[in-house]
């Protein structure tokens, strides 16, 4: 006889997230049965701002001037991890197209990006903010974190400016 398990109530996991919001997200997404977006969305509303994916294009052209970040990307079999400056690019035949100046580059498909999100929360016992850039089926497509300066403390003027892409009207809610 096989074991079932029954999927946990959203009562139950925003009660869990308000325990621990600094658990692994993605991990947590998936033994719960819900997407990462669907869980950002049941972190309190304070911790995560949300805008549609149309504004993909417009944060991307901005991330080069905040400096020294890191970007993450999340998949069962790796973590990936990039710090640097992120390098400029531009939209072309369907792709955010990363400049070949820099150690990292590629192509983003910038329509697959269905929302992002600005979540600040604690991880690993310290203060993160991250944009998490979310597809059509409500999983990452990749992550970029504010930088920290030689002190370990998030940079500041990081910190002023993704913030700053989020207020206004077109910023969504808190939850």
């Amino acid at each position: 006889m096989t074991k079932t398990t029954q999927p946990m109530d959203k009562a139950a996991i925003r009660e869990r997230l308000l325990e621990n919001p600094g658990i692994m997200l993605e991990g947590f997404a998936a033994g719960a049965g819900l997407t990462l977006a669907e869980v950002i969305e049941l972190l309190p509303g304070s911790m995560w701002k949300k805008k549609d994916g149309s504004c993909f294009v417009e944060i991307m052209q901005s991330l080069p001037a905040l400096g020294k970040v890191t970007l993450v990307m999340n998949t069962p079999d790796v973590i990936m991890e990039f710090s640097g400056v992120l390098p400029n690019g531009k939209l072309s035949h369907g792709f955010y197209n990363f400049t070949y100046n820099s150690p990292l580059h590629g192509h983003l498909r910038a329509s697959h990006c269905k929302s992002v999100y600005l979540v600040e929360r604690p991880f690993m016992k310290k203060q993160t903010v991250s944009l998490q850039f979310i597809n059509e089926a409500g999983h990452a497509m990749f992550k970029v974190f504010a930088g920290r300066d030689e002190k370990g403390e998030l940079v500041a003027e990081q910190l002023a400016a993704m913030r700053s892409w989020f207020s206004g009207d077109d910023a969504g809610a808190f939850a």
